[in-house]
């Protein structure tokens, strides 16, 4: 039966789109998902990196120390969340009330965030207060940013039951989507403007750098929740659970649920390994040695014309190969290249570079310029690819676990792919911070004061040590389950089980009506 349902409706396809049949999403819809979409995007910069380094002036010591407890805190209010999702049970459905309230219970803390380095200007790097101000805002947070997350996974998971209409429309969001750093883009710009300043004091250049970080932070995280509000307002939440939606899954269900899903835990384990890899610090390199923001906007201007049509073929790809084939090609194809970046680098030169001094060639900005440009031109031929198979991924668990227990569990199924790799992320961050710690690093005034052996060190961060460690993560990839066959008897079975379910449900309404 399966197998007839899977002819019955590849017969409907239409290879370079949407269904021919029956179309679930329209105009408005979609468009909202495109902003939905983007709306991630959009909001830039956040407050981390260079925010808390150079001007809410935390150590990076103390960032390891601290860090721990907050993922703790973050481990809890993953269950928290999830628990209270999966319960929820609404006539405007599952996910979309808490899209609805996000302006009102998650946007007034995290502007709030901004305004730290004004509270705590000039206080010592190790300041009791101050750390204990950013721990507890940052935690409060990560318990809105989780209750987003997970009803952001949720709703593009179920905005339409056909798997190859979502896939188009994931694809089309992340194409037409292109465009919304923007935000980003400006903000890169004024960063250097205002930082490779040489007349004003390192102070004075930081308290401007503070006004455009506030400034832009509250500007983007309003438009981007304006786009999510827009989307909660215009979408419907379609996947009708094989399981009755009046008897949801209880909690010990759920779990046991996430047990039956191997494609699941595979995906949790590379994640875990993924987390215990050394982060890479190019950003950090790209700020404090180059002191050039637009680094990558520089280098990132050839692949431009190389990632734009990468979309087109994305799913020739999904039709041809396996998701754990093009996820494993996607995340790990500029690897070696960057290898050999970081041999380049290190060549010392006669000439100091311009602005650090350094006698490497890592410190010299247009040589950089075109090693980085290569690398980016090797990424952007899978830059679609890499853009759409996460959230294919994630809708495709959802889905296997739907079809192995017969109901539908995506915020637990949200809780558990970031939870466990939450841990092992905040002991790879801890060790990260402290590290940058050992080499000599520099945070406020002192930010583009770094010696030699200190950005030595940043610079084999930014390269070799994450390119070597993040190779561990390749084996868990490997092991991921599903293939194209199994995927196709799985969403013929899942069509059959969910119209059934909705045949049962009109059965009882006209029942109820009469």
């Amino acid at each position: 039966m399966a197998i007839k349902a899977l002819k019955r409706k590849e017969k409907t396809k239409e290879p370079g789109g949407p269904p021919k049949g029956r179309r679930y999403v329209g105009t408005a819809e979609t468009v909202g998902f495109i902003m939905f979409a983007a709306s991630n995007d959009v909001r830039q910069p956040k407050p981390e990196g260079e925010w808390i380094d150079r001007l809410l002036d935390i150590s990076k010591g103390t960032q390891a120390l601290v860090r721990p407890i907050m993922i703790a805190w973050d481990v809890i209010n993953d269950l928290f969340a999830a628990a209270i999702i999966e319960k929820t049970r609404t006539r405007f459905g599952k996910f979309r009330p808490y899209l609805l309230l996000y302006p009102l219970y998650g946007l007034p803390m995290t502007l709030a965030v901004f305004l730290l380095p004004y509270l705590f200007w000039q206080t010592s790097n190790t300041f009791l207060p101050k750390v204990v101000a950013w721990a507890a805002f940052s935690m409060f947070n990560e318990l809105t940013a989780t209750f987003y997350e997970i009803t952001r996974m949720g709703m593009l998971a179920n905005i339409t039951p056909d798997p190859q209409e979502r896939l188009w429309l994931i694809t089309k969001s992340k194409f037409l989507a292109i465009g919304a750093s923007w935000p980003k883009q400006i903000f890169r710009i004024l960063r250097d403007v205002i930082s490779r300043n040489t007349v004003k004091t390192a102070l004075e250049v930081n308290a401007t750098l503070r006004t455009l970080f506030t400034v832009m932070g509250i500007l983007t995280m309003c438009i981007s929740a304006g786009m999510s509000l827009y989307y909660a307002m215009v979408s419907r939440e379609r996947v009708v659970d094989s399981q009755s939606e009046e008897k949801p899954p209880s909690i010990r269900e759920s779990f046991v649920g996430l047990k039956n899903n191997r494609p699941l835990l595979m995906l949790m384990l590379s994640l875990v390994v993924d987390g215990f890899n050394i982060r890479s610090q190019l950003g950090l390199y790209v700020d404090s040695v180059l002191n050039f923001t637009n680094f990558g906007t520089v280098f990132g201007i050839p692949g431009g014309f190389i990632s734009t049509p990468s979309y087109f073929y994305v799913k020739w790809l999904r039709e041809r190969f396996s998701t754990k084939t093009l996820w494993i090609a996607a995340e790990n194809i500029t690897k070696p290249y960057q290898i050999l970046i970081y041999f380049f680098g290190m060549i010392r030169t006669k000439t100091p570079a311009k602005g650090n001094g350094f006698y490497r060639m890592y410190g010299h900005l247009v040589p950089m310029v075109f090693a980085y440009m290569v690398d980016d031109m090797i990424a952007m031929t899978l830059y679609g690819t890499k853009r759409v198979i996460p959230d294919e991924i994630r809708n495709e668990v959802i889905d296997y676990g739907e079809w192995k227990n017969g109901f539908r569990n995506e915020a637990m199924v949200g809780m558990m792919r970031g939870w466990p790799a939450k841990i092992s992320g905040a002991f790879g961050a801890s060790v990260t911070d402290m590290i940058v710690q050992m080499l000599g690093f520099q945070t406020g005034e002192n930010f583009l004061k770094q010696t030699e052996k200190t950005a030595n060190g940043i610079f084999a961060m930014a390269t070799i040590v994450p390119a070597l460690t993040g190779m561990v993560a390749l084996l868990p990839k490997f092991l991921y389950p599903i293939d194209q066959k199994q995927r196709e008897i799985m969403y013929a079975e899942l069509t059959e089980r969910r119209e059934a379910t909705l045949a049962a449900i009109g059965v009882r309404e006209e029942r109820t009506d009469g």
